[in-house]
């Protein structure tokens, strides 16, 4: 980025930097991939946290095998332990795991619900609620976790 200021305000650079420009016609393209790439992103941070948000309702219209609810627990349980301990080590914070564990904690009574293991008056739309609050609680959890680990300077590394 520097070499190509450098080089629109037509100042001659010395050899060992003039080899690792980019031609003039480079930089554009290498913009416009990391502007497709960025609204991709947003577009995935976005969409990501509604649609956990509206899974658990979008199951009324869609037939969602059974064993979905605890596939999805089993999946997310490792991959927040090693998520939020990265996170522990990285900035030293306690708040992101706390969050994940309670994010977990109605995941899975979401589950329980959805099995019928607890004895609730309407145990459907408690497990809708009990997992969308997990959901919501545990994408909530990551982001902290990511915020703090780049606040942390961990992108630089």
């Amino acid at each position: 980025m520097i070499c190509c200021i450098i080089i629109a305000h037509g100042k001659p650079l010395p050899r060992k930097f003039a080899a690792m420009c980019l031609h003039a016609a480079r930089p554009r393209l290498d913009d416009l991939l990391g502007i497709a790439l960025s609204l991709t992103c947003l577009v995935h941070c976005l969409a990501l946290p509604l649609l956990l948000f509206l899974a658990p309702a979008l199951g009324a219209w869609i037939d969602i095998p059974e064993w979905v609810h605890a596939a999805i627990l089993m999946i997310a349980l490792p991959a927040a332990v090693i998520a939020m301990t990265g996170g522990r080590q990285r900035h030293g914070r306690t708040i992101p795991a706390l969050l994940a564990a309670a994010g977990i904690g109605f995941l899975a009574a979401g589950l329980a619900a959805h099995e019928g293991w607890l004895a609730l008056p309407d145990p459907e739309t408690a497990d809708r609620l009990l997992t969308s609050i997990g959901a919501v609680t545990l994408a909530a959890a990551h982001l902290l976790n990511r915020r703090w680990r780049h606040d942390f300077g961990e992108h630089l590394g």
